[in-house]
């Protein structure tokens, strides 16, 4: 029996030996068994024709993600000189206040006072022309209101400046109108009263 176990023993330790022999005989490519230098030399002209494959692939993948960086940086500084651009565009030029001031309550009043007058004294004008300077009572009345009306509107409009911190541009209108309009029945009434001396 102890003969036995002692062969076991050896039959062990050399199939130990073997496994490690082949095992580091396949990891280094050069296994004795059948075949094994012709498998090594396959395998690696497979993994050259493999990597003659990838290798462009790879430089192309390498090309494009350095362009795509380079894209990036420039559109990160076309984006930054853009900003600047617009920072220092908005720092030279004066601020002004785009909030549009209110208009004058009787500057409104002196615009529609100029704008009645306007129609009244035409209404008048249309009818001396129309009965060749024999006005009826109801024309003459129109021109004498149309007076009236540019009277006021010129003091509307005047009066309209002392509102502060407001938009005048009605009430220049309506004193323009209104002078108009007084300078224009003026020259008629003294025209007329020429006529009858």
């Amino acid at each position: 029996m102890p003969q036995r176990s002692g062969r076991r023993q050896k039959t062990a330790g050399r199939n130990n030996k073997r496994q490690i022999r082949d095992t580091t005989a396949r990891q280094t490519g050069a296994y004795p068994g059948p075949g094994g230098g012709q498998m090594s030399a396959d395998l690696e002209q497979e993994m050259s024709i493999l990597q003659k494959y990838l290798e462009p692939r790879r430089e192309r993948e390498r090309e494009i993600q350095r362009r795509k960086k380079e894209i990036m940086a420039s559109k990160a500084r076309k984006e930054k000189n853009r900003r600047e651009i617009r920072e220092t565009a908005i720092a030279r030029t004066p601020r002004v206040s785009y909030v549009r001031k209110p208009f004058a309550v009787r500057s409104k009043i002196a615009m529609a006072l100029a704008a009645a007058a306007l129609l009244f004294g035409g209404g008048g004008l249309y009818g001396a022309v129309k009965t060749q300077g024999q006005a009826t009572l109801t024309h003459g009345a129109m021109g004498l209101c149309s007076m009236i009306l540019a009277a006021v509107a010129v003091w509307y409009g005047g009066i309209s400046f002392l509102e502060d911190d407001k938009n005048y541009t009605l009430a220049r209108l309506g004193i323009v109108l209104g002078v108009l309009m007084l300078a224009g029945w003026i020259a008629v009434v003294v025209i007329g009263l020429g006529g009858l001396g």
